[in-house]
């Protein structure tokens, strides 16, 4: 999910949703991959949001599972992120989010459900979210995304997407690591030919 480890810090929301004058067409559909479509956050979407802050599981590397007061005032906001659906059955594999990090990059965080882990979702999910932000974000140099260093599923995804890795620091009581990608490198399809990862990548569900 969010970035770091820990530590629910505010981010900038810059979203994958549009606002109300965009046509119905492109709000359903942010981005489509070959099983996947991300699209836009609806109301009856928020209790699949609501068990992704309060799995344990899912929120192994994100702090643990959130109060039922701060899962309340999620559910109560308005999402900020896409989700991503499968295009066969319209089921929820995910959920996948841009906001500014503190260095003014953009970063991508994501939370996939375990019942889908182990099929190469996040990957294909990522790859369309990391697209996604470049176009919509010309100014936009480089995109990164934080972890922790011990989510080794995070970590072998991050790299199987074409990520570097770029700084190593201590924050939140845990050992961090940064990954970064370029517009240019994004361009070229860094890692988008990889089509089997390995085992832990492919298991990736948090980050």
């Amino acid at each position: 999910m969010a970035a770091p480890a820990s530590s629910p810090s505010p981010r900038m929301s810059v979203g994958l949703v549009e606002d109300d004058a965009m046509s119905a067409e492109s709000v359903e559909a942010l981005a489509r991959t070959e099983r996947l479509v991300l699209r836009k956050v609806r109301a009856h979407d928020l209790p699949v949001l609501g068990r992704m802050w309060q799995d344990p599981v899912m929120r192994r590397y994100l702090g643990g599972p959130v109060s039922d007061e701060v899962a309340a005032e999620r559910r109560a906001g308005d999402p900020t992120g896409g989700l991503m659906v499968t295009r066969s059955s319209g089921e929820i594999v995910g959920w996948c989010h841009l906001g500014r990090y503190r260095t003014g990059d953009l970063e991508l965080s994501y939370i996939f459900l375990p019942e889908w882990w182990g099929r190469g979702y996040a990957r294909e999910g990522c790859t369309a979210a990391i697209g996604l932000a470049f176009d919509r974000f010309p100014d936009a140099s480089r995109l990164v995304a934080v972890t922790q260093e011990a989510n080794r599923r995070s970590v072998c995804l991050l790299e199987a997407l074409g990520m570097v890795r770029v700084d190593t620091f201590e924050e939140f009581g845990a050992r961090q690591v940064m990954y970064a990608i370029d517009r240019q490198r994004a361009a070229s399809g860094a890692g988008a030919d990889r089509r089997h990862l390995d085992a832990e990548a492919s298991r990736d569900g948090e980050k």
